[in-house]
């Protein structure tokens, strides 16, 4: 028997199980409720029923009864916010949880919310995205954008910070209710707000807030690019007009050169202008759905040409940022070679001064080799001539006579004989003396000892003064 599948009928809504992994949105939470929602003692929750009344909660307990007790009927705004960037969202797991089974969001809704929270490091760009869900009468609509902000700490050179807001929707056909619920709205962005429920002369819409959250995230952008590309412009001028070659040491006029710390710069601007792409492209993906399914309007066409106009000046800065670091590689590497060649250079002339130190080396150890053998022809001419010399000199100063009378001849030495020993022997110490106390170390005679100290003393009492 053959089964033939019939096709679904209009009202034959497939669970929402069949759409959505559950299991896995219940794990996500679990996962990171520590770091994106607070504890329940740090609840902070705003709920604005639009054209009635505001409020707050600071206890699942209050929202609880809220949640119970009320018949409102029309837009609702629930604002959930975030203490400073990379911090968890003021709203407990538990009172998540109830919003989450009162209204019936789909679970889709996690993944933005999972982008936010207290984080170690910059989040991945993937997170959030945009989703739609249609279930019977209720259409639900959630997504990510993020903006650029300028954040006021003097102490950086960078004045902009990217930031991110939440927004989920839910539209109900058959009862006309509207609930938004919004993830981290800013400082900024709820001013506007308030000033756009105190221009109106009707109550806000649900299309008033849309164009609120896209229009926020849209108009900074025009600014967040000018800054990048001073920057970049002032890098590749001084690229175009730097110094290729090393100052010679005769030039007196400073000169501009690129360092690598000028190339590094240039890829931060690259770097920040790749993320400017993703964001400014999935903002405009965002915006283009939005006016396809409830937002097709001229002020959403504003938003799209603005986006459109950015994404070129980003593309046209990351060509510009590509080709600047192309010439900063080429002048650097330029630069390398020609140090390297001067390098060179001065290699082969210290070899030459070495070769010509080596020659005069070579000349100087053969005339003193020359002159050590005439040294040694004039020290044996010396010891040949020496002694003649003394015998003749003391036969002379009539110590020693010879008698060559007698026979046999004798010799008779005088009666001073021996002052002429003593003597001789005296002087001779003190000459030995004398070299043996000149040749010792400075440090060691008394005198120098004394020279030192009195310096020593001289130089501290100068440093006390």
């Amino acid at each position: 028997m053959t089964t033939t599948l019939q096709p679904l009928a209009a009202t034959q809504q497939p669970p929402v199980t069949c759409i959505f992994d559950t299991r896995h949105f219940a794990a996500l939470l679990s996962a990171n409720s520590e770091h994106t929602l607070v504890p329940e003692s740090e609840l902070q929750l705003k709920l604005i029923e639009v054209g009635a009344k505001d409020w707050r909660f600071t206890d699942h307990k209050q929202l609880d009864t809220y949640l119970e007790e009320t018949q409102f009927s029309g837009t609702r705004i629930i604002l959930v916010p975030q203490r400073f960037s990379w911090d968890r969202l003021a709203i407990s797991e538990h009172a998540l949880r109830r919003l989450i089974s009162y209204f019936k969001i789909f679970p889709a809704f996690l993944e933005v919310l999972c982008a936010f929270g207290r984080r170690s490091q910059r989040s991945s760009n993937s997170l959030g995205g945009c989703y739609s869900w249609q279930n019977g009468s209720v259409s639900e609509t959630s997504y990510l954008l993020k903006m650029i902000e300028q954040h006021g700490r003097v102490e950086l050179e960078e004045p902009w910070s990217i930031r991110q807001l939440g927004v989920y929707h839910q539209h109900d056909a058959n009862s006309g209710n509207d609930t938004f619920i919004l993830l981290n709205p800013m400082g900024s962005f709820q001013e506007r707000l308030r000033d756009v429920k105190l221009s109106l002369e009707r109550h806000l819409s649900p299309r008033d807030i849309h164009h609120l959250a896209l229009s926020h995230s849209v108009w900074q952008w025009r600014w967040y690019l000018t800054f990048w590309e001073e920057q970049l412009e002032r890098l590749i001028a001084k690229a175009h007009v730097s110094q290729v070659r090393d100052r010679a040491k005769t030039e007196k006029m400073p000169v501009l050169t690129i360092e690598h710390s000028d190339f590094q710069d240039v890829q931060v601007i690259n770097d920040r202008m790749n993320t400017a792409k993703y964001i400014v492209g999935s903002n405009a993906d965002i915006c283009s759905k939005m006016k396809a399914k409830l937002l097709n309007d001229q002020e959403t066409d504003l938003f799209l040409d603005e986006f459109n106009l950015q994404s070129r000046r980003v593309e046209s800065l990351l060509e510009r940022a590509r080709s600047g670091s192309s010439l900063m590689q080429d002048i650097i590497s330029f630069r390398g070679l020609d140090s390297l060649r001067t390098s060179s250079e001065n290699s082969n002339e210290m070899a030459r001064l070495a070769d010509i130190d080596s020659k005069n080396m070579v000349k100087l150890t053969m005339k003193s080799q020359r002159d050590a053998s005439t040294l040694k022809k004039v020290t044996w001419l010396t010891s040949i001539y020496l002694p003649a010399s003394f015998v003749s000199q003391f036969l002379s100063m009539g110590y020693l006579t010879v008698n060559s009378k007698a026979s046999p001849v004798s010799l008779n030495f005088a009666a001073e004989m021996w002052i002429f020993v003593v003597l001789t022997f005296l002087f001779l110490a003190v000459t030995f003396g004398a070299w043996v106390l000149l040749d010792r170390p400075r440090e060691i005679l008394w005198w120098r000892k004394q020279r030192v100290i009195d310096l020593e003393k001289a130089r501290v009492a100068n440093r006390e003064d």
